[in-house]
């Protein structure tokens, strides 16, 4: 697939190759299934995160020699691990764009106005060092322009050969639909939850004698990961992560010794009664 630096990514795709050019790709990328991506060096990254609606999450990396890996998480027809092999003119293309665009010029990170909207990445590797500008919808518009450029190769439905088939993305331990946050000085919990009403969220209880407060959440209203997105760039948020199992187990081993404290401090004053 040829990279038309005219051509809008969502056009791209009515513009299919010929039958034999897909072959082609095909048998080209039946070695690239089998390397060690780990062993390449990465040239250009882009990673999408998620959004509040089904925006597709997934991270597509180009590497120097050619090879493109593309891991989709959610809301894709490819889900897992996929490779290709770029044509030679392609991969040159991109990088003399990037190196055209002087990433180095602009900021690290973008403040979006919007919270609902896909975060962006876009890494560029050159040498030694490397230059990550992420946002939302406030960013250079060379930075847009680069991701509409890697949009037309993630886009593209041809050459494709899935490497790796999808994991869960969430462990056994981890409590899906609970978060434990630490907020701000001066953050009322129960008041910050009413912020997030949308999804149903309800202060659980405090965890332990810390600044940690565990919430719950309708996770049928809001997939997780986006739930902990979202919560991790609010303002009045120092930190948040999925509950554990373990959390809830010591958060009741604490509970059972105060009550038992308790219970023993009320049967010494009722001693001293009599």
């Amino acid at each position: 697939m040829s990279i038309n630096p005219l051509m809008p990514p969502r056009i791209l795709g009515f513009f299919a190759s010929s039958f034999i050019l897909a072959v082609l790709l095909s048998a080209g990328c039946g070695s690239a299934a089998n390397m060690n991506l780990g062993s390449m060096n990465k040239v250009i990254e882009m990673t999408k995160g998620p959004c509040y609606g089904r925006c597709p999450v997934f991270t597509l990396t180009v590497y120097d020699k050619g090879i493109v890996s593309y891991k989709g998480e959610r809301y894709t027809d490819r889900l897992g691990t996929y490779v290709k092999k770029l044509e030679k003119e392609d991969l040159e293309r991109l990088l003399r764009e990037f190196k055209n665009a002087n990433l180095w010029q602009y900021k690290d990170a973008y403040r979006g106005r919007i919270p609902d909207m896909q975060s962006v990445s876009i890494t560029y590797y050159e040498g030694s060092r490397k230059k990550t500008v992420t946002g939302k919808e406030i960013r250079p518009n060379s930075v847009k322009w680069l991701e509409s450029l890697l949009d037309q190769v993630a886009q593209s439905n041809i050459g494709w050969v899935q490497k790796e088939a999808p994991q869960d993305n969430i462990p056994d331990y981890l409590i899906p639909n609970e978060l434990v946050v630490e907020l701000a000085e001066g953050i009322d919990p129960e008041e910050w939850a009413k912020s997030y009403v949308q999804a149903d969220m309800l202060l659980e209880k405090r965890l332990n004698d810390t600044e940690y407060w565990i919430f719950s959440f309708d996770d049928g209203l809001i997939t997780p990961e986006v739930m902990l997105e979202q919560v991790r760039m609010d303002e009045d948020v120092i930190s948040a992560e999925f509950n554990k199992q373990i959390y809830n187990k010591i958060s009741e081993e604490g509970t059972g010794k105060d009550a038992k404290k308790g219970g023993t401090a009320k049967q010494e004053a009722a001693k001293q009664q009599y």
